[in-house]
């Protein structure tokens, strides 16, 4: 008897998912994937709709795209029948599909999909899942899939995120904490480090890139694990040599006090209190889910790298941009202003320009664990920091500005 898997594509879809969730490695809840029949998908952009849809086949018992359709989305698409090379707006991030196997490279990472892609008539397909979920997914301030619609809705990448060539744009990386299975704290109700910080990432770009003289990015677009120091050097990457600044966002927390509350803002530095201690021991803690352990040694003792920032005078310009986001956070946050703060973080040893952590507040408070979740806070929040970094840009970079 043939076994139901090979004669019904929407089971053997199903039963890839399965054993991809008991992997731990699965992608966000699919799509409808098993009802996507259509002769096209229908696009929108910020203009409106786009005629014609993108053309999806159906060679092999699943919907499927050409990687050629691609290119209408902004990728550069590069290779033939045996790799494709995709470049988002000809920078990053970068993929690498090749047919037969259902891991994406995407970047340094791998993406598992339900089907794989193939190869026919001197074509590459990818499965359909690719434009419906792993895009909104990975890059969800430029993707968006309504499945009721059926309507794939994208933004393409701005001037914002473009190139510069003229070296005059100033950067802005802006870093979600933790990620994966790196959560962070954990608030009495639930709520998880990483969301929050996400979510206050997410809308902070999306204020920033209205100013077309910023460009900017974050170290994660979505719910994955990038390790501590690959933040920084992809911030300093990504900077050249222009002006920029690296804002990491996150959630502080008091094991032993749900009533500590409200707001603080650190540079690095050498801890000076316990409690400055603790928090940089607590953010730092995320190394143990890295698997670059011979990195992991490197955080043990950041004299180095401190006497290094010192000399490069970042340490001061981080202090300003500290105490501006406090001002800022100072008009919309409920809790107390608790002060601008230094410690030993490592998430901010390697990205070569002003660098803070911001602490929105206590998620082991249940009121400010329930506060942060709430999109008017986190708008507030993004709101009050993008005004900090448009204040501290009127002066800097040195001798802009006495």
């Amino acid at each position: 008897m043939t076994p139901l898997a090979h004669t019904c594509p929407a089971f053997r879809g199903l039963l890839g998912i399965l054993i991809l969730i008991l992997l731990g490695e699965a992608l966000p809840p699919h799509q409808d994937l098993a009802a996507q029949s259509p002769t096209s998908l229908a696009l929108r952009s910020p203009a409106g709709p786009i005629i014609p849809g993108i053309s999806v086949e159906s060679h092999r018992g699943f919907a499927s795209v050409s990687v050629t359709e691609l290119s209408r989305l902004g990728w550069d698409v590069m290779g033939d029948e045996t790799r494709v090379v995709l470049r988002w707006g000809g920078g990053e991030p970068v993929l690498e599909i090749r047919p037969g196997t259902p891991y994406l490279s995407w970047g340094r990472e791998d993406v598992h999909m339900a089907e794989a892609p193939y190869a026919m008539s001197g074509r590459i397909y990818v499965p359909l899942q690719f434009l419906v979920d792993v895009l909104p997914w990975k890059l969800p301030l430029h993707f968006h899939y309504d499945p009721a619609s059926r309507t794939l809705s994208f933004t393409p990448l701005g001037p914002s995120r473009a190139p510069n060539t003229d070296g005059a744009a100033r950067v802005v990386v802006i870093d979600p904490g933790h990620g994966g299975r790196d959560v962070g704290a954990r608030g009495p109700g639930g709520v998880l480090e990483k969301e929050v910080s996400l979510g206050i990432a997410r809308e902070l770009a999306r204020v920033l890139e209205g100013d077309p003289s910023l460009e900017v990015h974050l170290t994660r677009e979505a719910d994955v694990l990038v390790p501590l120091w690959q933040r920084g050097e992809l911030a300093t990457e990504w900077k050249g040599d222009r002006p920029a600044v690296f804002i990491s966002l996150h959630a502080n927390a008091m094991a032993n006090s749900r009533a500590t509350r409200g707001f603080e803002t650190y540079f690095l530095s050498e801890a000076r209190t316990e409690h400055e201690r603790r928090v940089a021991a607590l953010e730092n803690s995320a190394v143990e889910f890295e698997r670059e352990t011979e990195r992991a040694v490197e955080y043990a003792d950041l004299n180095f790298i401190l006497q290094e920032l010192r000399n490069l005078d970042h340490q001061h310009w981080s202090v300003f941009l500290a105490q501006l986001v406090q001002v800022q956070l100072q008009e919309i946050h409920p809790g107390p202003n608790r002060g601008v703060k230094q410690g030993p973080f490592a998430v901010l040893t390697n990205a070569l320009m002003p660098a803070i952590l911001v602490e929105v507040g206590f998620i082991s408070n249940p009121q400010e664990e329930r506060l942060m979740v709430q999109r008017g806070f986190q708008e507030d929040v993004a709101r009050a920091l993008a005004e900090a970094v448009k204040e501290f840009f009127e002066r800097y970079p040195p001798g802009r500005v006495p």
